[in-house]
């Protein structure tokens, strides 16, 4: 029998913002300790970018598929492990049998409490002969985040159709504005989501725009990029310059990142485009927060 050695993570948690976050930051920690990684999680979101798409990881040893014939057998338990029960019975089941292979580790998502990579307990069960499956979206590694950050913008470029795309829109917006402001009205999901705290209505981003473009240089013509995962009445922006961008949500994505300020309720979605493009990003806590221009900062998750 051929044992293998590697951390897995096997819980899809959120949408594009969580697993890119929690991807790279097991990808952080995986390169500064050498041990591998596998990331089956990712697989929807895989087509989109460029180490994901190719399976090159600058020669580190990440991948999206463990045991490479045998993966099938693993996509039928992969699925299985979505569920927090069937996690917890597996997770005893190990307990029960000192000589396993198999170590279980899951993040407090419920509480909110990072899990952190450099704990020398994990670090151990991840550079043993185990097979480590991690379930959950809270693991950091936020020691190292920033010192990897050149090579995870690199492995998280967008394909070339989506650079492309990007770049045309971003070319026809800046040909009409000193000053481009990304905003990202987050709808959909958000109407439930902590009970629709931050499912804000067009006026109030209008009026957080306004506020913002009045904080700017008068002779600066400013414009705003408004992403939605919603239709946008651009009637509601009266007297605002706006642009909408492609729709894609990975274009609309790293269009964001393209501004020179991001604006939007608290999402990982903005965090990663603040991330990746270095751009200034103040999040609306509440529908009647002021905005102050000293108020935006870049995102480093540290």
């Amino acid at each position: 029998m051929i044992f293998y050695a590697m951390v897995i993570l096997v819980k899809r948690t959120g949408q594009l913002g969580n697993r890119l976050f929690l991807f790279a930051h097991f990808i952080s920690n995986a390169a500064e300790y050498g041990y591998e990684l596998c990331n089956p999680s990712f697989g929807a979101y895989a087509p989109f970018f460029e180490a994901t798409a190719t399976g090159e990881f600058g020669g580190l040893p990440v991948s999206l598929h463990p045991f490479g014939k045998q993966r099938a057998g693993f996509d039928k338990v992969f699925g299985l492990l979505q569920h927090p029960r069937a996690f917890r019975l597996l997770r005893g089941a190990t307990q029960l049998l000192p000589a396993s292979r198999l170590t279980l580790v899951h993040s407090a998502d419920d509480d909110d409490t990072c899990f952190d990579l450099n704990q020398p307990e994990y670090l151990a069960q991840a550079r043993s002969s185990n097979i480590v499956l991690a379930h959950g979206w809270l693991f950091r590694d936020k020691r190292h985040f920033v010192r990897h950050a050149p090579r995870l913008r690199q492995l998280f470029a967008p394909i070339a159709p989506h650079r492309h795309a990007v770049a045309t829109l971003l070319e026809q917006v800046r040909r009409t504005a000193d000053v481009v402001v990304g905003v990202h009205l987050r709808r959909g999901d958000y109407a439930h989501f902590a009970g629709g705290a931050f499912y804000y209505t067009n006026a109030t981003y209008a009026r957080a725009m306004r506020q913002l473009r009045d904080q700017l240089p008068a002779q600066q013509r400013v414009a705003f990029l408004l992403c939605s995962n919603e239709e946008v009445e651009p009637a509601d922006f009266a007297g605002l310059a706006v642009h909408r961008p492609t729709g894609h949500f990975v274009e609309d994505l790293y269009a964001l990142a393209g501004c020179d300020y991001i604006l939007g309720p608290p999402s990982s979605y903005s965090l990663w485009a603040s991330f990746y493009g270095q751009v200034p990003l103040l999040h609306l806590q509440n529908a009647q927060q002021p905005v102050a221009l000293p108020e935006f900062e870049v995102f480093l998750d540290t």
